[in-house]
Parts: structure tokens; C-alpha cells; sequence
């Protein structure tokens, strides 16, 4: 009788023991996931606002390039810049003309299309 009643003391004592652990995970879990929310709401957010001053700085980008284009030069210039890529990208390849080449080409070409977007005057030697 002694022994089943320290078997029921002990089953009662590691029932009552038992119980806090499962609720201390939880917790911890609970805590865990409210972490991983409020880091996903703060990348969220930060996102947004790249997205914003990205758009704001294509906004100005285009704001600039229709100011630009009221010179005759600078359209004329652009043009020729553009007619010159398209001619590049549409040409064969062959023993002296790589892809390579064609790349190196084209991205010169950008470089200089860039400049004259940002810079007309300095572009131009103004």
C-alpha cells in the first residue's frame, strides 16, 4: 500500500511539474513568432520607402530629361546615340566582331547616353 501510495504521489508531483513546460514553450514560441512579424513588418516598411524614393528620383529623372529635350541638340545627339545601339544590336557576328565586342560597344554607348541625360552642358563642353 506504501509503495502505490508514493507511486501516486510521484505520478501527481511530475503531473504538476509536467504542465508549466508545455506552456513555457508555447510562450517562447508565441514570443518567437511576434519577433519574426514585427521583422518582417519592419523589412516591409522598409521596402516601402526604397520604393518611394526610387520613384520619386524617376519622377525628377524625368522631369530633367523632358527639360532636356527642348534643346534640338540634345535630341538630335540622343538620336543618334539611340540609332547607333539599335545598329549594334541588330549586326552580325562574325571572325572580328564578337559578342564581347558588341557588349563593350553598347555599354559605351550607354555611358555616353547617360552623360547626356545627366550633363548636357558638360556633355556638350559648355
Amino acid at each position: 500500500m506504501a509503495t502505490m501510495k508514493w507511486f501516486g504521489v510521484f505520478l501527481l508531483a511530475s503531473l504538476v511539474a509536467g504542465t508549466p513546460t508545455p506552456l513555457f514553450a508555447v510562450d517562447e514560441q508565441r514570443q518567437a513568432y511576434d519577433k519574426m512579424v514585427e521583422e518582417a513588418t519592419r523589412e516591409a516598411d522598409e521596402y516601402t520607402e526604397e520604393k518611394k524614393i526610387e520613384q520619386a528620383e524617376a519622377a525628377e529623372k524625368r522631369k530633367s530629361h523632358s527639360s532636356n529635350a527642348a534643346d534640338p541638340r540634345v535630341e538630335k545627339e540622343r538620336q543618334r546615340i539611340e540609332v547607333e545601339m539599335q545598329k549594334l544590336s541588330e549586326r552580325g557576328l562574325g571572325p572580328d566582331f564578337t559578342e564581347g565586342m558588341r557588349s563593350a560597344k553598347l555599354q559605351e554607348l550607354q555611358t555616353q547616353l547617360d552623360r547626356l541625360n545627366r550633363d548636357p552642358q558638360a556633355y556638350f563642353g559648355e
